[in-house]
């Protein structure tokens, strides 16, 4: 009898599975053509509205666009068009972020985020500075948002992005444009307001000699531009501050830090409600500025400004001390310097600038050239743009070469609400995906919303952001300046988040002002670390000739780097929001005045500066201590084999730099927790030490006074070995010593805002990983996430000498041939062009 065959089951078995892969592949067929169908026009002709004359687009080799056209108004229709087809969702992510309007593309996820920012009302408080601007701002926003959209409408399939969050994207309006520079003033000061508020709080509970010697105003790595010098803040007495006493009693809080004891009260709340736990997979980070460029993740707790903080911060690279919270936060600001034709060995004045943001996929700046008039009105001007903008942010225009740098100015006041305030109620409504839109009241006092609450005290921000005369479109007119005196004249009725402009021009001439509106200060000993109060609230805005400004210095050099600028009278007019340590400047300005001469070349050398001289002070000091410690011989050793630089392969330069931390960590718990209480025992709640905090620190090490020594160590050297020990340990933790090099820690990690939200698209959307040369309190700034978003060094009128590199890529797609363009260059510091090549690519732009 014959046995049934077994084949036929197992031919369909095979046939099933080869029916699944057949599908699966057709499935990935489909996703791959759709998210093609998505990629930029490159060639042909395109129809776009509102055009003038015909306007010619092409494109390099690194996707460097090149716009070429009768007049100003052309350009900018054809600018949006290609914002829009290379970069809408970062553009959409900008404004969402700035107007607290995520949740309608994100969800519930979002809520927490929005509220923060819809505490502000921009949208609306924008909506109305829009019907204020000249008639020809007007018209240059509405150019450049007729093509935003005209781009945006002529892709065959909304972009990738869009596809995979299943959302349709929404049209531009020339008031999302506004609200790109509100997010800018968010990236930019919003440190500063955080600080702002946390330094009333200590001066309140510390008082004012205390305060003082907490957040020194300056000191030794000073290097204003009026050389100008501030006194050492003056050591506390044992009266003032005794950690010898011991453990005290007052109140009901026990505190075992040998000092004062106070009544604490509820940790700081913004908007309400306490902070909670980050949200997982850094979903905020995602979020967060710029599209998620910043490299700080935000705090979540509830309606209220969102302020950066190293406590949540999900790319946080830093050693483990900071990871606790405490640490050296990145500042939020940049580098540029000059020198003038007759330090030059061509007699053109040269600048150099690179702005220090989060770093991302694509870069936050879009590569640009844009070319228009005829005869002497004609203008080339090459740099960089924002997406979401039609102006140049950093360039040259054949007559003059502009760059910034943050300014760190007080550009807010924080006012106690009084218990009898009349305040203003506002119901904002925020559009949610998936689910119920919600509606949450805003509290305004004379304008101004109120954000944070401590215990029973509430505290409402005046800040510049919320004025309108804050946003214009002067900027734009940076691209028919012939001369510095034009720029500085510029920059000083820009409406613009506050910045150090630095200017060249072709005749050899250099200048440094401040860019933004000034508004009109209470003075410094008056407002930094005090409440204002409701009338102070009512500032008055500076006029343009009463800035401070720097023009045809003598030593023919500038330089700025988040640090203090002036002395005297002209300091008073910007005031101080939490300046930079100063080393930065100083060493750059050392570098420029090594040679009598300069060129493109060894100007653009500074920007990968990476001597370690600051830290040399700190290694110095270790060095000293260790020589006497033979049971530490290894570790003096490794110190005295130190080649001074922040190089990867540098095992010392991390040992010393993650010392330091715990020194200054130490010290500031040690010296605050006596008025602060057990707040800074909390990981999330603490207030950190700030930049300048080293001055104080470095000067109790040096004079060692038994009464300002933590409990905790029998001498000052004891303290010292202790944090040796612990930063060796922690290296230790994960193999020899030898091995745990600064590259080791400061290995680059640029992502997608995507593959931060979703790992698995980390391989394919993400930078490639490297090991960096370079930190903070140096020319060359680099961390993972953070540091020299664009380096550019010219000549005006020699700018086919210039260059431009930046990191991150053009693109915004990843099947672009442009995608990650140029940043390889960026990473192996070659000189990219700043002038566009030739052209691989050309569109014609015509009226429909």
């Amino acid at each position: 009898m014959n046995q049934p065959s077994k084949r036929p089951w197992g031919r369909w078995a095979l046939r099933s599975v080869v029916g699944v892969l057949v599908l699966a592949l057709l499935a990935v067929g489909a996703v791959w053509l759709l998210i093609r169908a998505s990629l930029p026009q490159v060639e042909g002709t395109i129809a776009l509205p509102g055009l003038q004359q015909s306007l010619e687009i092409s494109r390099d080799e690194r996707g460097t666009v090149t716009l070429a056209g009768e007049n100003r108004l052309d350009l900018a229709r054809g600018l949006g068009w290609v914002h829009a087809q290379e970069r809408f969702f970062e553009m959409d992510l900008t404004r969402r972020s700035a107007a607290g309007e995520l949740s309608a593309l994100f969800g519930e996820k979002a809520l927490e985020r929005d509220r923060q920012r819809r505490v502000h009302r921009l949208r609306a408080r924008l909506t109305e500075r829009f019907k204020t601007l000249p008639a020809h701002e007007q018209a240059l926003l509405q150019a450049y948002t007729d093509g935003v959209n005209a781009g945006l409408h002529a892709l065959p399939v909304r972009g990738w992005q869009y596809l995979l969050l299943r959302a349709t994207p929404q049209d531009w309006t020339p008031v999302d444009s506004l609200l790109v520079i509100s997010e800018m003033y968010f990236m930019l000061q919003s440190s500063s307001i955080e600080a702002g508020l946390e330094r009333v709080l200590v001066r309140e509970k510390a008082g004012d000699a205390m305060y003082q010697w907490l957040y020194p105003r300056g000191g030794r790595w000073d290097a204003p531009l009026d050389g100008s010098q501030v006194a050492d803040s003056l050591m506390p007495s044992a009266a003032e501050l005794d950690l010898r006493v011991g453990r005290k009693k007052s109140g009901t809080t026990d505190l075992a830090t040998g000092g004062q004891v106070v009544q604490l009260r509820s940790p700081l709340i913004l908007g309400g409600a306490e902070r909670k736990d980050p949200a997982p997979v850094c979903f905020m980070s995602f979020l967060s500025g710029f599209a998620g460029h910043s490299l700080l993740n935000f705090r979540k707790q509830g309606p209220g400004p969102s302020f950066p903080n190293t406590e949540d911060c999900c790319e946080c690279e830093a050693s483990a001390s900071v990871m606790a919270g405490l640490g050296e936060a990145p500042v939020i600001g940049s580098n540029n310097w000059a020198v003038a034709g007759a330090r030059t060995s061509h007699g053109g004045a040269i600048l150099a600038d690179d702005m220090h943001l989060g770093l991302g996929v694509p870069s936050i700046w879009f590569r640009a050239q844009l070319q228009f008039g005829v005869g002497d009105q004609a203008v080339r001007a090459a740099g960089v743009t924002l997406p979401g903008l039609p102006a140049l942010i950093v360039g040259s225009n054949g007559h003059v070469a502009w760059g910034f740098t943050n300014a760190y100015g007080q550009w807010f006041d924080w006012v106690e609400v009084p218990a009898d305030a009349k305040l203003v109620q506002h119901a904002e409504v925020l559009l949610v995906k998936g689910g119920t839109a919600q509606t949450f009241v805003v509290e305004e006092l004379e304008g101004a919303p109120v954000v944070a609450t401590e215990d029973k005290r509430r505290f409402a921000l005046h800040w510049v952001a919320h004025e309108g005369d804050a946003y214009s479109l002067v900027l734009d007119e940076m691209l028919n300046a012939r001369h510095v005196s034009d720029a500085l004249s510029l920059a000083q009725r820009a409406g613009m988040p506050h910045q150090n402009l630095l200017a060249a021009d072709r005749d050899g001439q250099i200048g440094w002002t401040i860019a933004g509106r000034l508004w009109s200060q209470r003075g410094i000993d008056a407002s930094q670390g005090r409440l204002a109060e409701v009338a102070q609230m009512r500032h008055g805005w500076l006029r343009p000739e009463d800035y401070p400004q720097v023009l045809s210095p003598a030593q023919g050099q500038l330089w700025t780097a988040n640090s203090r600028q002036l002395g005297g009278d002209l300091a008073e007019q910007i005031g101080d929001g939490g300046f930079d340590l100063g080393a930065r400047a100083q060493q750059i300005r050392d570098r420029l005045s090594e040679r009598p001469r300069h060129d493109e070349v060894s100007v653009g050398e500074i920007h990968l500066d990476d001597e370690a001289r600051f830290m040399r002070t700190w290694a110095n000091r270790f060095q000293t201590l260790l020589n006497n410690h033979p049971d530490r011989a290894a570790l003096a050793q490794l110190l005295a084999q130190w080649n001074g630089r922040a190089d990867a392969d540098q095992v010392a330069y991390r040992l010393v730099r993650t010392a330091r931390l715990n020194t200054l960590n130490v010290l500031w718990l040690a010296w605050t927790r006596p008025f602060v209480g057990e707040r800074q025992d909390n990981d999330k709640l603490r207030i950190r030490w700030r930049n300048q905090f080293e001055y104080s620190a470095v000067q109790a090490l040096d004079k060692q006074p038994a009464h300002l020594l933590p409990v905790d160590y029998a001498s000052w050297d004891a303290l010292l070995l202790a944090q040796l020990d612990a930063a060796a340990k922690e290296m230790s933790a994960d193999g020899p010593m030898a091995q745990a090099t600064w590259g080791q820690q400061n290995t680059s990690r640029i992502q997608h805002v995507l593959a931060k939200a979703i790992p698995p698209l980390s391989r394919w959307l993400d930078m490639p990983s490297t090991a960096q040369s370079g930190d903070t309190n140096m020319p060359h700034v680099a961390s993972p996430a953070f540091g020299q978003s664009q380096r550019l060094v010219v000549s005006p009128g020699r700018e086919e000498n210039g260059w431009l590199s930046m990191p991150g890529g053009q693109s915004g797609h990843p099947l672009s041939p442009y995608y990650g363009a140029g940043h390889d260059d960026w990473v192996q510091a070659r000189h990219t062009p700043l002038l566009a090549g030739t052209a691989q690519h050309r569109m014609t732009a015509v009226a429909p």
